[in-house]
């Protein structure tokens, strides 16, 4: 009995480790273009810093635009969080309904762990991914800002790095759902794209309004309104719901995975 528990076991982490390889051998490539992809983004924002805000500043002389305003409506705001919900998007595509499309589930299938567990596995690299992605972003605008003169406290921008994953595990759980909803290659990929980018344009365009999870990944609520600093505490309520709606996708996931599984 002890014997055949522990073979299981083993059994069981050794597959696991080869699906958690497998999914970063799937996704390397599209981790790493995003990682210079983003980086270049932060690197070109922040170093074309000073031109920007002396024109702006010389057409707007009464209302001069700080540093730290520029850094969170032009990145955490705008750009880098549009930028990172791609990437995220893109990250946690695949899934087994996408597999059985190109024909590559068998091998999948045919491992000793069941389809929740490949679930974990792949959600996971693309959490773990997500994360370093929207921390490392974060630190680099830290890092950069001397060299265009200026300064961004590092427990800025990593509290705002915080907000973006966390509120931001939203998208990352709708699309590993959609993923595992369509068995088109690109189906679900192009509906998740589309649908959030809808929602992200529409709602930085001000054609819908009211509460959307893109604010809460920026800290609109609180954030101070000249400075655009964060004032010391973060937007519990809506990261509950941000959070909430993160389990209910994975658990609408789970269950239709247990449906193959049965």
């Amino acid at each position: 009995m002890t014997t055949d528990s522990g073979k299981h076991g083993s059994n069981t982490h050794s597959a696991m480790s080869m699906l958690l390889w497998k999914a970063w051998r799937e996704s390397r490539w599209l981790f790493a273009a995003a990682s210079v992809l983003l980086g270049s983004l932060v690197v070109y924002a922040v170093l074309s810093s000073p031109g920007f805000l002396a024109r702006y500043n010389a057409h707007f002389p009464d209302k001069p635009l700080l540093y730290s305003a520029y850094v969170w409506s032009g990145l955490f705001h705008y750009a880098l969080q549009g930028c990172w919900v791609v990437a995220v998007v893109l990250l946690a595509m695949g899934g087994i309904a996408q597999e059985k499309a190109v024909g590559s589930a068998l091998f999948t299938l045919a491992l000793p762990v069941s389809r929740k567990r490949i679930l974990l596995a792949r959600s996971g690299m693309a959490t773990a991914q997500s994360f370093v992605l929207g921390m490392g972003c974060a630190v680099l605008i830290s890092a950069v800002s001397p060299f265009a003169g200026e300064s961004y406290p590092i427990l800025q921008a990593l509290g705002f790095g915080i907000l973006m994953f966390v509120a931001g595990s939203t998208v990352l759980s709708f699309s590993v759902l959609l993923s595992e909803s369509f068995r088109g290659e690109f189906t679900a990929m192009v509906v998740s794209l589309s649908g959030i980018a809808a929602i992200f344009l529409s709602y930085k365009a001000r054609v819908l309004r009211g509460w959307n999870v893109f604010d809460v990944m920026s800290g609109t609520s609180v954030i101070d309104q000249r400075t655009q600093m964060l004032l010391g505490r973060m937007p519990w309520e809506g990261l509950t719901v941000c959070l909430s709606l993160a389990f209910g996708f994975q658990f609408l996931t789970v269950l239709l995975l247990s449906k193959g599984d049965a």
